[in-house]
């Protein structure tokens, strides 16, 4: 009976997962977030927060919010609390009741009720203020949630009748759908299977209508859940596969891994462990790539109550530590309970019960710091076996006659019965026979009444179904007429279309064809042109080299035979040296253009890489200050290109030193995938809609950056060249030090070209 406890148990948590699953798209749809087909990432948000100013900005913060809330919790508490300040000077109602509610949601999921519910009471209040009364919505579910998470049922009842009253008078459907499966899971935890079965049904019926599957399966998986309670395991597996086979079709992975881990535990039900254990691999295969902690320790608690049931004992242990730990990560601490729970009931049936009691305390610390009388009810079960073991029998009876009222009030019907089989047990130990049959009795009519009760709910059931399937079947001869009409037609129009078709079909062959005969012709002749033209480039630089490295020896020969006035001879060496730096760097950037060549990759330790590259240049500007910044922390050895990458840092940091006034910064910082290199100076800066136009060749700004403070005016467009080579990007923002900042952000993944 313990074990059928701990199961049901099992599926009220996992109910909780799935009306949070739903709740977040409504969250999605209320705050009126339009998400593209690639949703920009925190980096780009970042950046945009940048150039935001006022409303603009709050809307950026609220997007953070949202975005990072169900993987990110603590970062939507961060988020939202920068977005909160921002409100501040610029109020705005709405904005505040969603950052209120994302970040109540975000201390839900790491099991800080307490603070949930001050800030979805207090969104909710703000809301009542708001004269649009469909920004109740998203605050009340959400209030009644941080209710529900505290077993007060009848105040979470109340919020979400009120929200669907408010969905109804607006025709708002999806917030109306979302709102009849919290209530029916308030009615699931009540025990009073019937209407949360109507409730569900209900739900099912309007995704339906709105012809959105995904809400449908949701309401559907909550039927399933009903029927699992009832121990109808045979009809809850039936719309379980029912549900996997709309989801896979629907190519919606979370949904799929959700599904097979309930799928997997009505096999645990049905003793078909085997199955039980495919299923569940197949969820823990989805969530340990993405990392989802919460469901990876759900799902691994299941797991061991498989292996558990087998009497697989070292392998449940395994399973019962794994979940430990990654509740812990998610820092839930309704599922860290849930987990030592478990731990706690694989000790008892291994007969160590000072490990037994070891679990439970570290359970019941956090069961009394959560407050939720249903976990109270088993801790208290727990301990009295516990002590029941110890023969301790007086400590055991005052545990057992606490778990029997909690369980009373909590209305958790199958727990109260198994309490009273326990305290049974305890009687007959203490030799109070009569006691004993007494509990023994109370423990029967309680299973009998939960089996009358299960017989009633599922003739209900019957009852709804039958009048559904009813309506269904009513309505799919109507549209079967209508669809054989509507064949008709379409037949005739494709056997007129069809060879229409088939003409223009041919015609399109015969065109693309002779269009990619044509285009290769041209191919072939831009081809030879480009190479033309790049050949003749490379011989003009050559030979025009060989002239002028006469003129310059001439010029050095004059320069030594007369001793009168040099200053015209430094002037002619300086403009010949100008031409030979020039065209050293059109070489350079001609055979780059051409053979686009990658080099080897070899380890690179970028810290001394920036200090060869100080080393170099300090002496050359001795009237300025090239510093590097402090290290961070993680890996300083990087899989790089060396001799093009110290190409790209060299012509930045030269860039730099010519454009600096004073002082020039290097510094690094990187991720897993990517490598960030800057270069700071201080000098005058580059205005934005200047910065793309520097990396072209030969393009300077006036008046600071001209030829006279050095250069060939081709670095920036190596630079920009070298980088585009290997994938990586150059951007150009404000340096703290009042000029440019130039970054440099090189993918370190292997690149393939």
């Amino acid at each position: 009976m313990a074990n059928i406890t701990r199961i049901r148990t099992m599926q009220s948590l996992h109910t909780f997962l799935v009306a949070g699953l739903f709740f977040v798209l409504n969250l999605v749809i209320a705050s009126q977030v339009i998400a593209a087909d690639e949703p920009p990432t925190n980096e780009e948000l970042e950046q945009q927060l940048e150039q935001a100013a006022g409303d603009k900005k709050t809307a950026i913060y609220l997007e953070l919010a949202i975005k990072n809330r169900n993987e990110k919790p603590q970062l939507t508490i961060d988020y939202g609390k920068k977005a909160l300040e921002h409100i501040r000077q610029y109020p705005n109602d709405e904005d505040e009741v969603l950052v209120l509610c994302n970040m109540a949601w975000s201390y839900m999921l790491l099991g800080q009720y307490d603070e949930a519910e001050e800030l979805s009471v207090r969104g909710l209040e703000i809301a009542e203020g708001i004269d649009d009364i469909k920004s109740l919505i998203v605050p009340l579910n959400i209030a009644g949630l941080a209710y529900w998470r505290q077993g007060r049922y009848d105040e979470a009842l109340a919020l979400y009748h009120r929200a669907l009253d408010i969905a109804r008078e607006l025709g708002d459907t999806s917030g109306e759908s979302a709102t009849l499966n919290n209530i029916g899971l308030i009615y699931v935890e009540n025990g009073d299977s019937p209407k949360a079965f109507d409730y569900f049904t209900q739900a099912k019926n309007l995704g339906d209508k709105l012809g959105d599957k995904h809400k449908m399966t949701i309401a559907m998986n909550n039927i399933a859940g009903i029927y699992s309670s009832q121990s109808s395991y045979s009809q809850a597996l039936e719309v379980q596969l029912e549900v996997l086979k709309v989801r896979e079709e629907l190519n919606d992975e979370p949904g799929t891994a959700e599904i097979s881990l309930n799928i997997g535990i009505t096999y645990i039900h049905i003793g078909e462990y085997e199955k039980a254990h495919e299923y569940l691999k197949r969820a823990l295969n989805f969530y340990e790539p993405v990392g989802d902690t919460r469901a990876i320790s759900q799902t691994l608690n299941a797991m061991g109550l498989a292996y558990f049931n087998q009497e697989q004992y070292d392998a449940a242990a395994v399973h019962y530590d794994k979940a430990l730990y990654y509740a812990r990560q998610t820092n839930d601490k309704v599922m860290e309970a849930n987990a030592l729970i478990s731990k706690t009931e694989l000790q008892i049936a291994r007969h160590m019960p000072e490990d037994a009691q070891e679990s439970l305390n570290k359970a019941m610390a956090l069961v009394e710091e959560i407050g939720l009388k249903p976990l109270e009810v088993k801790t208290n079960f727990h301990q009295a076996e516990i002590f029941l073991i110890r023969n301790q029998l007086d400590e055991a009876l005052t545990h057992i006659q606490t778990a029997i009222e909690l369980a009373t009030e909590a209305r958790e019907r199958a727990q109260e019965s198994d309490s009273y089989e326990l305290l049974s047990r305890i009687y007959e130990e203490r030799g109070e026979y009569q006691q004993a049959l007494e509990a023994y009795r109370k423990h029967k009519v309680l299973d009998d009444d939960i089996f009358s009760q299960t017989n009633s709910d599922k003739l209900s059931q019957l009852q709804s179904l039958y009048e559904a399937e009813k309506r269904t079947k009513r309505i799919e001869l109507l549209e079967r007429d209508k669809e054989l009409q509507a064949a008709k037609i379409q037949q005739q129009r494709f056997e007129r279309n069809v060879w229409i078709f088939s003409l223009t079909l041919l015609l399109f062959i015969a065109l693309l064809l002779y269009g990619r005969y044509s285009q290769r012709k041209v191919n072939q002749a831009l081809s030879r042109a480009l190479e033309t033209q790049t050949g003749l480039m490379q011989a003009v630089a050559h030979e025009f080299r060989a002239p002028l490295a006469r003129v310059q020896l001439g010029v050095d020969m004059l320069e030594e035979l007369d001793d009168g006035d040099k200053k015209v001879f430094q002037n002619i060496n300086r403009g010949l040296g100008e031409l030979d730096s020039l065209l050293k760097e059109i070489l350079a950037l001609l055979k780059m253009e051409s053979r686009q060549e990658l080099e080897e990759f070899q380890p690179v330790i970028v810290g001394d890489l920036l200090a060869e590259q100080i080393e170099a240049y300090q002496p050359l500007h001795p009237n300025k200050t090239i510093t590097r910044a402090e290290p961070p922390r993680g890996p300083a050895e990087f899989q790089l290109p060396k001799k093009h990458f110290e190409w790209i840092l060299s012509n930045l940091i030269s860039n730099a030193m010519n454009y600096s006034e004073q002082q020039v910064e290097l510094g690094y910082r990187s991720s897993p995938s990517a490598l960030e290199i800057y270069v700071d100076d201080d000098g005058p800066g580059i205005a934005k809609e200047d910065r793309d136009k520097i990396f072209e060749p030969f393009v300077r700004l006036d008046p600071s950056r001209t030829r006279s403070t050095g250069g060939t005016g081709l670095g920036l467009a190596i630079v920009s060249r070298l980088a585009r080579l290997y994938r990586a990007e150059v951007r150009i923002t404000t340096s703290d030090l009042g000029g440019s900042r130039f970054v440099i952000y090189w993918p370190l993944h292997k690149y393939i070209k």
